[in-house]
This record gives C-alpha cells, sequence and structure tokens, in this order.
C-alpha cells in the first residue's frame, strides 16, 4: 500500500498545471527556413521553431529556459516579449482563423507536433523543422491534405506554400501522409502546452513540457526505493 502511494505521489508531481499566465521573451529562430505562404494571408515568414525564454518564472510543467516552439497562428505576429500568455493544456485549443476551432485539425496539429518536433529539433535540420511547421499549418487551416496549392479546392484554399525548399516540402508532405493511416490509434495523451495570447497581441504557440528536474531525481528515487523493497522481499 505505502508503494502504490508512492508511485501516485510521483505521478501526480508530473502533471502539469491547468493554466498559468506567463510572460515570454523572444530570442532567435531556431531550426527553421524561410518560406512563403498564402491562402488565410499571404506572407513570407519563418517557419519552423521559435526560440524563447521565460521573463516571469518558468510556470509548473512549462518547458525547459530556453524553450522551443511552434506557431499555431497565422492571422498574428509574434512580439517581442509576449505578456499575459496563458499556458494551458491543448484540449480545445483554437487560434484565430483555424478552419474548425473545435475540430480535429487541432488534435492533428498537436499529434504531428507531439511525434516529430524532438526529432527535429535534436537532428538540427532546418528542413524538418519548417516542413513540420507547414504540416501543421496546414491541417489547423486548410483539408491537411497538399502543401502546394490543391487545383480541386480553387480558390477556396485557405492555406498552401507558394515557395519552400525542397527538403521541407519533402518533410512537410511526409508528416501528412502520416495522418493517412489511423493516427488516432496510435495517440497518446497530447504532452504539448498551449501558449494562448490574446489576439492582436502576440501568435499563439505550442510547446513541450519537461519534468523539472527536481522531479525527474524524486521519480528516479521512488523508483529505486520499490526496486530495493521488491528485492527485499525476494531475498
Amino acid at each position: 500500500m505505502k508503494t502504490h502511494r508512492l508511485l501516485v505521489a510521483i505521478a501526480l508531481t508530473l502533471v502539469p498545471a491547468a493554466a498559468n499566465a506567463a510572460t515570454i521573451d523572444f530570442l532567435r529562430m531556431g531550426n527553421a527556413e524561410i518560406v512563403s505562404v498564402a491562402g488565410i494571408r499571404t506572407v513570407r515568414a519563418w517557419a519552423g521553431e521559435l526560440m524563447w525564454s521565460w521573463v516571469d518564472g518558468k510556470p509548473n510543467g512549462a518547458t525547459n529556459d530556453p524553450f522551443y516552439s511552434y506557431c499555431v497562428d497565422l492571422l498574428n505576429n509574434e512580439r517581442d516579449p509576449q505578456y499575459n500568455v496563458a499556458v494551458t493544456s491543448t484540449d480545445g485549443m483554437k487560434t484565430d482563423g483555424m478552419l474548425a476551432p473545435t475540430a480535429v485539425g487541432a488534435q492533428k496539429a498537436v499529434w504531428l507536433f507531439d511525434k516529430y518536433a524532438a526529432g527535429a529539433h535534436d537532428s538540427s535540420s532546418t528542413a524538418l523543422a519548417a516542413g513540420l511547421q507547414l504540416a501543421i499549418w496546414e491541417v489547423l487551416f486548410d483539408d491537411g491534405k497538399y502543401l502546394t496549392f490543391d487545383s480541386s479546392q480553387g480558390a477556396a484554399n485557405r492555406f498552401y506554400v507558394t515557395d519552400a525548399s525542397a527538403g521541407a516540402l519533402y518533410a512537410g508532405n511526409y508528416y501528412l501522409s502520416q495522418l493517412n493511416s489511423p493516427w488516432t490509434d496510435f495517440m497518446s495523451a497530447p504532452s504539448a502546452l498551449w501558449l494562448d495570447v490574446a489576439s492582436g497581441q502576440g501568435q499563439d504557440q505550442i510547446t513541450s513540457p519537461v519534468p523539472e528536474p527536481g522531479t525527474l531525481l524524486l521519480l528516479g528515487t521512488g523508483l529505486a526505493v520499490v526496486m530495493r523493497r521488491r528485492r527485499s522481499k525476494q531475498a
């Protein structure tokens, strides 16, 4: 019984807080490339990782400092710094101009981030990161099928890429192709955090929560205690 209580206590320390208000300071671009997109907004912009720092203290359950994020908001520009950022779960995530604010597009965007963002970051590949950003925008603001202009949609295209590197387009289309399989069958509970900013006050982002080093130490210590107790019983 004590062992079960210990594991429950450890698990509770790993659950991110429901919402926190924060100020984040833009540092630089991470792995990213310049692209041109059109549809809901015609703009030449960076696609990929944005690097930030927590200004007024890192909220519970938030990422390390500095941290990287991906944009989920095409209609607003990021600000430096961004104030009153609500750090919350991606459940029910919605941003201005999203094709369907409460529909499956947001779930797909979070799934893409959860599955591929860490790999793109560790690879230091600008093409992988830019392709992931393009795929995220596509599922949020269009039908999630094609990165470039879809002639079957015609003027109904709400997002498409007019200029990007071949590597970014290849990566982005690969990520989208993974959504053709029953992605919900292997969709784990979303781990991304939504950095929600009021419209016109900055640009919404998603990022990854990482347990505090102290929490990881607690987890390791707790599991070690459990293993010792099991060995003593077996002896």
